[in-house]
């Protein structure tokens, strides 16, 4: 199988689980979504700490940062669920109306212990050489990946947060797919970026306005045919198109962020779980930026009094 043929079929393969369980009934109250991003997250924090591993130079605290990794995942749940308790769904026993200011306000203190753990365990179980790398990379780890991942819950729990978080990720895949093919068999001018030598202009361009049309045309159909109330989404076509394009160019950055890690650790690849794609870095490497950014820009166009 050619490498353009495993990368859609994986691609296709994954798309299909995500959609399939987003259109499950009551998988929104279920512990579907936690699974997802639990599964996520521990597979792209573990790539990230296996990618900078430098042996007796300098490594991760591995069992700390997955450890605290569930626990950042477990409060973010419990903000998701309030917030869907507030919007009227039941939610289990242990949701309090203040449950998502507290777990909110306990995100910082369990940060503040995540450092104090990581610093005090490297201290007694490790040698003094690469106490400043193996520390960094620990913290750092988790905020580049378990922390994005977690806002899936924030922007799921927006009201019709399933069409914000579906056009969310598909501006970020579409135009990874777009720049791909573009770049492929139109691609002749390029773009001279030593962290990704073979990128082309043809290629950003074309992944740029691939996700923008995609997108209008993803929102007419939804429109047309979702059901109400999901469909009655208050947001205009030059907003999404514009939308579409800030998160079109974040997520671009997000996969050149990722290219210069690997070529750091010097490897190709962050693992070779998804055939095509290589691992969960190299496949979520962009919505690392595009999902806090999504979600923040609903959070304060809410704010500033417009209805989703």
């Amino acid at each position: 199988m050619s490498e353009t043929a495993k990368r859609i079929s994986s691609g296709l393969t994954l798309g299909a689980i995500v959609i399939v369980a987003l259109v499950t009934p009551d998988f929104m109250h279920s512990l579907g979504v936690l699974l997802l991003v639990v599964v996520f997250s521990l597979l792209g924090v573990v790539e990230f700490y296996t990618l900078t591993d430098k042996g007796l130079e300098g490594k991760a605290m591995k069992g700390v940062g997955v450890l605290f990794s569930l626990i950042f995942v477990g409060l973010y749940y419990i903000q998701y669920l309030s917030i869907r308790a507030l919007q009227g769904h039941v939610p289990p026993s242990f949701i309090t109306p203040d449950a998502a200011y507290v777990s909110g306000h306990v995100l910082i203190l369990v940060f503040m212990l995540f450092m104090i753990v990581t610093m005090s365990t490297h201290l007694i179980l490790r040698p003094l050489d690469g106490t400043i790398y193996g520390v960094a990379v620990t913290l750092f780890g988790v905020l580049y990946t378990v922390i994005p991942l977690c806002h899936v819950f924030l922007l799921l729990g927006q009201e019709k947060g399933v069409f914000f978080f579906l056009v969310t990720a598909l501006a970020t895949i579409m135009t990874d797919a777009g720049a791909y093919f573009a770049g492929k068999y139109l691609g002749k001018h390029n773009a001279g970026l030593k962290v990704s030598p073979r990128k082309t202009y043809e290629g950003y361009v074309g992944g740029f306005v691939f996700s923008i049309a995609f997108n209008l045309a993803f929102f007419y159909f939804w429109k047309k045919y979702a059901n109400a109330p999901l469909n009655d989404i208050h947001m205009s076509y030059v907003e999404l198109a514009i939308f579409t394009g800030v998160i079109s160019v974040l997520s671009v950055f997000g996969d050149l962020v990722e290219s210069a890690l690997k070529r750091d650790a010097r490897k190709k690849d962050s693992a070779s779980l998804i055939p095509g794609h290589g691992g969960m870095l190299d496949l979520a490497d962009a919505l690392f930026f595009s999902i806090p950014v999504g979600y923040y820009y609903l959070y304060f166009r809410e704010m500033a009094g417009y209805s989703l």
